[in-house]
This record gives C-alpha cells, structure tokens and sequence, in this order.
C-alpha cells in the first residue's frame, strides 16, 4: 500500500518559551510558538518542504493546500497526535471550533504505535522500550545507508528556537527514515492485528484535538477548597488525638503506629522502614478491626482521612496552581499517550521538561494533574474542574465493562444468561452466596429498603464481582475488600465468597486454566482485536506472569472498547469533542445548545455498535454505555 510520511518541526515565537524544548500545541494559539516547517515524503521518494520564512497567513493557507493534496491518502507520522495537534491548532484558532476538513480528510496513521502494536507482542518488558524514532532507527534500521546522518542531526546540539537550516535537515531526514521504518514494520506485524491497529489509527484526531480542548479551572472555587481542606485536616488530627505535622512526617508517624501504639508492621520500605502508605495503613486498620481494637481502628481511619487531604492538597490543589501558572490560559493539559500501558489503555503525561546544555540542568514544568488517581470519594476536587466555555461534558460509562468481557471470553453460560435477561449482576452473586432464588432474593431486597441483610449481601456479591474474575484467593480478598472498598470482610468469608463465586460461574476458573496454558504455547496472550502482549517470566515470577496471562485479555478488551467508542462518535457525532479516557468511561464536550439531543445521539450510537466489525465475531451479550451530562466532572463521576 502507498503512503505518505509526514512531520512537523516546532519552534518558540515568544522569549519566554525559548527555553522549552517540547513545546504544546496549544502554545500556538496563545501566539507563543510556530511551525516552522513541515515535511512530506511522498511514495516515489520525493520531499516537499514547506517553510515557515514569510507571513503567518501565507504559511496556513500553504498548509491548507498542502493537506488538501493528501485527502484519502495514507500518511504516516511518528508520534502522530503531536503532528496532528498542532496543524488543528494552526488551521482552527477556536478552542472549541470544529476540527478542520483538510484534516478529517487524511487516512492518519502513527508508526510509533505501529511499533508498539509489534514490540508490545514480540518483546518482553516492552513498556522499557524506547519508542522514539532514534531508537527505534537505530534497533530496526541499522545497516540503513542515511542512519548514521539521521543519528549525527539527532545528537546535534541545537536550542528549540534555533531557526538555522538544521530544522530543514531535520524535517526531511525525519520523513525519509520514518518511511523506512514504517516499511520494515509493515512485513513484521501480523495480520491479525490489521482491525485493531486501523481502530486506533482511527482514533488519532480527536485524541489529538483533546489535547488541545483541556480542562478549565474554577479558580474561585479553588480558592475556597485549599482553606477547607486545611480546616477538615486540623480536626481530624484532633479527632486522632495526635499533632498535626505528625501526619506530613512518616517517619515520626511509623514511630508513633508501630512503636508507641504497638501495633504491626504491614510492608517496608527498600530501606527497611515500616511503610506509611494508605495501602499499608488499611491493612494495619483492617488487623485492629480483627483483633477488637475498635478505638485504635477509629482513630488510624481519622490518620487516613488526613492523610487523604494532604495529598489532594499537594499532588491537586497545589499542583493544579502550578500547572496555572505555567499554562497561563485558566486551562491544565494532559498530553495524552494511545497505548500508554501494556494493556493498550490511554495515560496522559501532566509535565514537560527543557534541558539547558550549558548548566547541565533539566527543568520541569507542571501542565495539568494526575486524573486517573484522584480518589473516588474527593468530588471537590471534580468540582473545580470544567469544560471550556459554552460546553458541558457527556460521560459514556461502560456498564459492569470487565465483568461482561469476562462472560465473554470465558463462555460462562451462567454469566453470559445474566447479561442477556439484563439481571442485576451483582445481586444474582449475592444471592448464590446464600443460596436464594435470584427473584426471592430480589424481591426481598426491595421490601427492605436502602439497608439490611439482603443490601449487605448484594454488596458481598459486587466485591466477588469485581475481584474475583482474576483468580483471587479468599484472604486477599478479605484485606482487599477493606483497604479498596472500606467493607470489612472475615478471612473465612472471603474464602467462602471465592468458592461460591467459581461455583456458580464454573467457566471463569476454566478461562484461568486455558488462557494460562495457551499463554505458555504461543509465549504471548491475544486480545479482541489483535493486540498482543508477550509473556516470559514464568519461573522467575510464575504466579504474577500467570495473573497476567489472566488479566491482559479482559482489561485489554476493555481498552480495545474504548477506543471504538471514539472511533464511533467520531465518524457519527461531530459536535462531540473527545475529551478524555478515565477508567471505563469516556468523557466528550457538547455543546449547551442542544445537548440533550446530541447525548441522545450519541447514546444511540454507542449502543447500537456492530462489533463484528472489529473483533471478528458476534457478541452474544450487549455491552451497553450509561451516560451522564453536566457543567463540571463532579456532576458526572
């Protein structure tokens, strides 16, 4: 197949961002940076350069032309959502404006994904890769006749505002050697692979568009949180009964847990000092409980909740300030990584960095704040993230997500029959674990409310729901369901709960058995849709290569999930900016106007996907969306 490489070559416009050598597409919209110029090979091995030497409005209209010339072609760029950002910045001065056309309308792929669809099949630990395009020339493409030129320019010391002919060398040495590089990869990657990889490909755009919506901060908001998350700590170390610097302090803190109160040491540190984690001190809780020490377990739970608050007021509070003053638009940014784990799900980098060669030196600015691990009970930290102006934002929730991909790949007959009646999951475990009709057991739970014995036994089967799809045994999840989900369960309960569970789902423990030994044949497990990840450890760390081989499957489904979730709202839904990945949900801005129809539409159309289409077969179970809308992240998680 013909195909196009492309790459663009950044450059500071303003002082003060000289400095920054991995400058923000969004910088140009703030008139800080520029493309300076931009690179495209072409199939009979020609390159056009288009240089930015002139005026700005000549060079975006040149642009425009230039990505005219290559709808519905191939083009490939490594690192694509960089790329693509910036020439969305470039060519759509609004924030909120409708990406453009001479974008839609190219076939975008990324051969830095490309290699990690390879490397993440073929090559274990391949999370340590490197996968910059020096690397990877230099691991693929080492007899390559221009490589030691691509290497020579690559390790030349240039700053980033530096307009010198070395960005012009750059660009062209960066889409020849892209083009061999892809070419390589293309005769190594499985066909199998093909769907997935074309699913993510299609996800590129509005990835990169996300980038450069962001997250608007309610700053009278967060001026008002930071005083009363100060005032909430200072009385629960009263309600502790211990001082307050205490709890920014974990050595004066193990002192006084484990050698004034006695109580045990759960884990430690390399260094051998007793660890002051939450984890660790939910465990230490969760040992008082079970030994009566109700007073001790209280005040540890007051330790833990300002434990909780200093780090909302450090890693959130103080950070979202930082990333303010570094953005200086009232927005924070994530710039986010396709395949950022092995699983294949999204992470997002919240800083960048300069290197000053003359000090040695390397500098790092804040530009946003860690999402996925703000805790699940801190809304008023959601609460003063918001949309930009004039959207809200549309949650899609995929509905009880891992449990169904389960029911899937298992064939669990049991599970797979509770899916598709649309019973309560959750209760049907709950009444297996004390061996009641599901509809009796339903009924009864109605009849008494809010809480109860019935309520308390739904809530045993959620936790084996969502523990035990990957081989749990019955003390982790006893600690497990205390340090994750604050419900005390026995030892013996847990084992209970664990046996019932495989009991009446008999095809989950079978899965564990198959998925296991196939993973030791073919040395790699295989998700829906093609992606592959390697496996090899399996003297050395048996037990967690295995719980791999287990999990990999169900979480990469889910990633795989997600990302036809995008694909979909994007071909279907223009007026839905992609947003963000967290968790099992997908977050889209809409606008205000209107917004009930457009989340309706899209409600339609995440419910209504073919997945025969991507993964090959029928699913025998509907894998449906919840859907939520609202002015800040707190009205929708």
């Amino acid at each position: 197949m013909e195909f196009y490489t492309l790459d663009i070559e950044t450059a500071a416009t303003d002082k003060s961002m000289v400095e920054h050598a991995g400058l923000e597409p969004w910088r140009y919209r703030q008139g800080k940076a520029k493309i300076t110029s931009i690179s495209v090979h072409s199939p009979d091995g020609t390159v056009t350069q288009l240089l930015n030497d002139s005026s700005e409005e000549d060079f975006v209209e040149k642009t425009r032309s230039l990505l005219s010339s290559l709808e519905n072609k191939v083009v490939y760029a490594h690192f694509a959502v960089f790329d693509i950002a910036w020439l969305i910045a470039m060519l759509q001065p609004n924030k909120v404006g409708a990406i453009p056309g001479e974008i839609r309308n190219i076939n975008w792929r990324c051969s830095q994904l490309l290699a990690k669809w390879l490397c993440n099949g073929q090559v274990a630990d391949s999370s340590k890769f490197s996968y910059s395009l020096a690397n990877l020339v230099g691991t693929f493409l080492k007899d390559h006749p221009m490589v030691e030129s691509f290497v020579a320019m690559k390790n030349r010391s240039v700053s980033a505002g530096d307009t010198s002919g070395y960005w012009e060398e750059r660009g062209e040495l960066d889409v020849i050697m892209t083009d061999a590089l892809v070419k390589f990869l293309l005769t190594k990657v499985p066909v199998e692979m093909r769907t997935g990889l074309l699913t993510e490909f299609g996800c590129l755009v509005p990835v990169a568009n996300s980038w450069l919506l962001g997250i608007r901060i309610d700053l009278a908001a967060l001026d008002r949180l930071q005083p009363k998350l100060l005032k909430r700590k200072t009385e629960l170390a009263l309600a502790a009964g211990v001082d307050e610097s205490i709890l920014s302090s974990p050595k004066q803190l193990a002192t006084l847990l484990f050698e004034t109160w006695g109580l045990p040491v759960h884990s430690r540190t390399p260094k051998g000092a007793p660890q002051c984690s939450r984890d660790a001190l939910k465990w230490v809780q969760y040992k008082a409980m079970n030994n009566g020490l109700n007073d001790i377990a209280d005040r540890l739970g007051c330790i833990l909740e300002a434990k909780t608050i200093t780090t909302l007021l450090s890693k959130y509070v103080k950070t979202t300030y930082e990333a303010l003053e570094h953005t200086g638009d009232g927005y924070i940014y994530g710039a986010p990584r396709i395949f950022g784990t092995y699983t294949g799900r999204f992470t997002y980098s919240n800083s960048t960095s300069s290197y000053d060669s003359v000090e040695d030196s390397r500098a790092r600015w804040k530009t946003g704040i860690a999402l996925h691990q703000i805790p699940r009970n801190a809304k008023e930290i959601r609460s003063i993230l918001l949309p930009p102006e004039g959207l809200m934002i549309y949650e899609a929730d995929a509905s009880g997500q891992e449990s169904r991909l389960m029911a899937i790949r298992s064939n669990d007959q049991q599970m797979l029959k509770v899916f598709s009646d649309g019973l309560n999951f959750h209760s049907m475990t709950g009444a297996s674990l004390i061996g009641m009709d599901y509809y009796d057991f339903e009924e009864a739970r109605e009849l008494e409310g809010d809480s109860g014995y019935y309520t308390e036994q739904r809530q045993l089967g959620k936790l084996a729901n969502l523990s035990c799809n990957y081989r749990i045994g019955g003390k982790s999840l006893s600690e497990k369901s205390f340090v994750n989900y604050d419900t005390y369960m026995s030892v013996d309960t847990g084992k209970y709960v664990v046996s019932t569970f495989c009991r009446t789902y008999p095809g989950v423990p079978n899965y564990w058995e198959d998925v296991v030994w196939e993973a030791k044949e073919k040395g790699y497990v295989e998700v829906f849709g093609g992606r592959r990840y390697k496996l090899s450890k399996w003297k050395e760390e048996r037990w967690g290569t295995e719980s791999s081989a287990i999990n990999v499957p169900i979480q990469g489904a889910g990633a795989s999930m997600k990302e036809i979730a995008i694909f979909e709202t994007y071909k279907k839904n223009p007026q839905a900016l992609f947003s963000l990945d967290l968790h099992d949900a997908n977050f889209f801005y809409v606008p205000i106007e209107g917004h009930e129809e457009i989340c309706a539409e899209i409600d339609n159309t995440l419910n209504n996907i073919d997945y025969t289409d991507y993964w090959g077969f029928k699913i025998p179970i509907p894998l449906p969306y919840e859907s939520k809308f609202g002015t800040t992240f707190a009205d929708v998680k």
